[in-house]
């Protein structure tokens, strides 16, 4: 067994690591205004964001285009070539409405000084400017589109770059990613030898490289020769390839294209929030933006772009300070070497009777144990805290606004499971406890190796470390000093990996999913037992923290409750149904509060979200009748009526008599042979795919005041059934007269997050 004095002071020795891995993890100090011309500052970027932030700007509105002229300006003050690129476009994804807009992208050229270098590929460099209806977008993504202004002014100053560097401003990212669509439908993509995307998901945080295209290890390259802070790793994106989420750059990835992107998600609470303002945006998180972009722009704008193809890679970075990177190839041969080389440890140890096979095995039964039983108590607790406090279920993920006092619980629950098990395995030897505890880490190596390579990595270096250790405990002699520093060298290289990887998990996925966080862990920590077991009783230890947790967990629930400072979301629909006559109240929220109760009475009534809201099919929304207020229904103009054999054509326009934001446009499959829209035909069986469990084939358009033409052949001789809603942006004056000013207590439901403040006006014509 390590001794006890050895195994404080490894211990003590490995929480200040721990404590330096976190702060390490963090973007760089801001640069003030006055830094040198030559390099990228906050404190000018800034500027732009307070010109772009002022006020909410989706794609369509007046803002919208304020923005994009503010760009255009810029861009030509830096000596960019500028043109605007666009019009009207339609996105097919699969299980989405049919999502259309005119949208208009800023394209900006900085010429190189030697083009020919990659055979006049040029670099592109990508963010969005459309905000959504919700917030004025500062973060999300003003901070991207300012980055990138002074990171043009930056390059030009510096002399340029050989190749060309375009920057593409993209609109409509908000509203399915239709910027992009348009700009790679209508350009050579393979004339682009990279794409840098850049985008955030709240107000602050260090910038992740979380996302690259295929055949990446040399762009991994150029990001560590480049990245003055690199935050990135291979699992993240392994991760993310899997998730449903989208950025533009998912776009250009269809495409065929590569290359890098990147986002901050602190301040989740701020994201497509009124509060995504200038004053909530982190300048260190705009000065990670923009120094990791310029540095790329000068790495990659020397290189031959057509170079930038290869193998992937594993790569993770150390401290935020350097990245390791090496070929996914190598993941196997490292893994069944580093495998074969424990287990023939544990072998030779078991003929020479110094680690006992039964003890080794029982170490791994529990080490595999471990997570799941922590994943599964913080779950428990987790549901007991939405027993305590349901309307914590109103908030973006259900994060609460303390999670420090969260944080802490959940990460004492980790503590308490890894104490639990050295207490109850504290009578074996430190090196049955390392062993045991390696093999489920070696299990899970070989695993990722073959299938998800790059998370490899995580097991791979903290079993390497361990390795020795467990050698000379085969031979008997890790007792002494020798043996203390061998046993912590796994726990030292788990805290580098899994410290910054577990923060992580808590801010990408929420407190809601804490159990994923604490599981990882505690995986990580399983090299930690040897040197927790000589503790003084640890069983006992593990009681004490998992009793803290508790306690921690109470103080968070009592701590959380909603003011003026730390708002509850809400939201209502004001639904007028020119179908019938009759007008409702809708809301998405669990359960009325102080505001929402004015439209719907104490005890409202029930309904699905199908009939008036079809983007969130599947979901019941509370209801109770409205006042009416006479609202203008949209109107449906036939266009063109032709009939050629046994096919009949009907063309018509769709539009908004109140200027409203959004159209939406529900067809009933059954007659539908094909639709046409924004020049896009759409197939029977693709309009088949898109119909799912919304009563029919959704269609909904953005932003113009002109609407939109929709053109569908049907049978000879059938109607055609044609279900239009209009959608504003908030509510209107008179209907938000019918419930008053919303309290200070509340705030708007983010966009994107549930149905949010509009107004709706059904109507059903027959053509």
């Amino acid at each position: 067994m390590v001794n006890r004095s050895g195994a404080v002071a490894a211990l003590l020795v490995l929480l200040a690591l721990g404590a330096v891995t976190l702060v390490t993890v963090a973007p760089p100090p801001a640069a003030p205004a006055g830094a040198p011309a030559t390099e990228f500052s906050a404190g000018r970027a800034a500027e732009h964001v307070a010109q772009i932030a002022q006020r909410p700007h989706p794609t369509g509105t007046d803002d919208n285009a304020r923005v994009r002229g503010y760009i255009e300006t810029v861009a030509r003050e830096a000596g960019a070539q500028v043109e605007v690129q666009g019009g009207e476009v339609v996105r097919v994804e699969e299980g989405s409405p049919f999502r259309s807009a005119d949208v208009r992208n800023v394209v900006a050229r900085l010429p190189g000084s030697d083009p020919q270098l990659s055979d006049g590929r040029a670099l592109l460099v990508v963010a969005h400017y459309d905000s959504v209806p919700t917030g004025p977008g500062a973060a999300d993504d003003g901070a991207a589109v300012a980055a990138m202004l002074e990171a043009m002014r930056a390059l030009r100053m510096s002399g340029g770059v050989r190749n060309d560097v375009v920057f593409l401003f993209t609109d409509g990212e908000e509203l399915g990613l239709l910027g992009a669509a348009q700009f790679a439908s209508s350009n050579d993509l393979s004339r682009y030898g990279a794409v840098l995307n850049w985008e955030a998901r709240g107000s602050r945080g260090p910038v992740w490289m979380f996302q690259t295209g295929p055949g990446n290890h040399p762009l991994i390259r150029a990001f560590a020769a480049a990245s003055p802070r690199p935050v990135a790793n291979s699992l993240t994106g392994e991760v993310y390839r899997r998730l449903p989420n989208d950025t533009d750059f998912t776009v250009f990835l269809e495409a065929g294209a590569t290359g890098l992107n990147s986002a901050f998600i602190g301040g989740l609470h701020d994201y497509h929030s009124e509060t995504d303002t200038p004053q909530r945006l982190s300048q260190d998180s705009l000065q990670h933006h923009g120094a990791t972009m310029l540095a790329l722009l000068h790495e990659l704008g020397g290189t031959d772009l057509r170079t930038l193809r290869g193998g992937d890679a594993v790569y993770f970075d150390v401290l935020a300070r350097f990245v390791v990177h090496y070929p996914a190839s190598w993941a196997v041969p490292l893994a069944l070497v580093t495998a074969l080389a424990l287990l023939a440890a544990v072998a030779m140890a078991a003929r020479r009777f110094s680690l006992r096979p039964f003890r080794v095995l029982g170490s791994a039964g529990l080490a595999a144990a471990a997570p799941l039983i922590a994943g599964a108590v913080a779950v428990g607790l987790w549901q007991l805290v939405l027993l305590l406090r349901p309307d914590l279920a109103t908030l973006p993920l259900s994060e609460p606004y303390e999670r420090a006092a969260f944080l802490a619980g959940f990460t004492l629950v980790a503590l308490a499971t890894l104490l639990a098990m050295a207490g109850l395995l504290r009578r074996w030897s430190a090196g049955e406890l390392l062993a045991g505890g390696l093999l489920v880490p070696a299990g899970l190596l070989v695993l990722c190796a073959f299938t998800v390579p790059g998370a490899s990595y995580l097991w791979q270096w903290p079993l390497l470390a361990g390795l020795p250790a467990v050698w000379l405990a085969a031979l008997g002699r890790l007792e002494g000093p020798l043996g203390v520093v061998l046993a912590a060298l796994a726990p030292a290289v788990a805290v580098v990996l899994f410290v910054p990887l577990v923060n992580n998990l808590f801010v990408a996925l929420g407190i809601s999913l804490a159990a994923v966080a604490v599981a990882f862990a505690v995986l990580g920590g399983l090299t930690l037992v040897p040197l927790l077991a000589p503790l003084p009783r640890p069983l006992v230890l593990g009681g004490a923290a998992l009793l803290l947790a508790v306690v921690m967990l109470g103080v968070a629930v009592a701590d959380s409750g909603f003011s003026p400072a730390e708002r509850r979301p809400d939201a209502l629909v004001y639904v007028r149904d020119a179908v019938d006559g009759t007008s409702w109240w809708l809301t998405g929220d669990p359960e009325p509060d102080e505001w929402t109760t004015r439209a719907l009475g104490g005890s409202p009534g029930d309904i699905s979200a199908l009939t008036y809201l079809p983007e969130h099919a599947g979901e019941r929304l509370l209801a109770a009748r409205a006042g009416d207020v006479e609202l203008e229904p949209p109107a449906v103009k036939l266009l063109a009526d032709t009939t050629a054999g046994e096919v009949r054509t009907v063309r018509f326009l769709v539009q908004s008599q109140r200027d409203a934001w959004q159209l939406q446009v529900r067809l009933p499959l059954e007659p539908l042979r094909s639709c046409t829209v924004a020049g896009q035909e759409l197939s029977a069986e693709r309009l088949g795919e898109n119909a799912g469990e919304r009563g029919g084939v959704v269609f909904a358009h953005f932003g113009s005041s002109q609407g939109f033409e929709l053109s569908c052949a049907v049978q000879a001789g059938a109607p055609l059934v044609v279900e239009v809603s209009d959608y504003t942006v908030g509510l209107p004056a008179e209907v938000a007269d019918l419930v008053g000013p919303r309290p200070d207590s509340v705030v708007p439901v983010s966009y994107g997050l549930g149905p949010a403040d509009t107004s709706v006006v059904r109507q059903i014509v027959t053509l």
